[in-house]
């Protein structure tokens, strides 16, 4: 079997999506239970805690709520979701580079 430098590539990039995703969406859960518990406002469309919601807390549009638990989990979600992304694309690019 021939691996090169690509295949390490695209085997580091699948790591990446597969460690950064789980991540992305189970703390975009947490963040969507905390929103809600805490009555604090949603953006128009993101209410029921699906894509919407994952784009909106992955442009940092939770940093301008006043409260530190949503904040928190916010910055993590939108880190994850953002290497999650990189990594889908880089694996994507390198398969059709092969």
């Amino acid at each position: 079997m021939q691996t090169g430098p690509g295949s390490l590539l695209i085997f580091l990039m699948l790591g990446l999506t597969g460690s950064a995703g789980p991540a992305h969406f189970g703390f975009r859960v947490l963040a969507h239970r905390l929103q809600l518990d805490r009555r604090l406002p949603f953006a128009p469309g993101t209410e029921d805690g699906g894509l919407a919601y994952s784009w909106w807390l992955m442009r940092w549009g939770h940093a301008g709520v006043a409260d530190a638990g949503l904040r928190s989990l916010g910055n993590i979600v939108a880190v994850s979701g953002w290497l999650c992304l990189a990594g889908a694309l880089g694996v994507l690019v390198l398969i059709l580079l092969q």
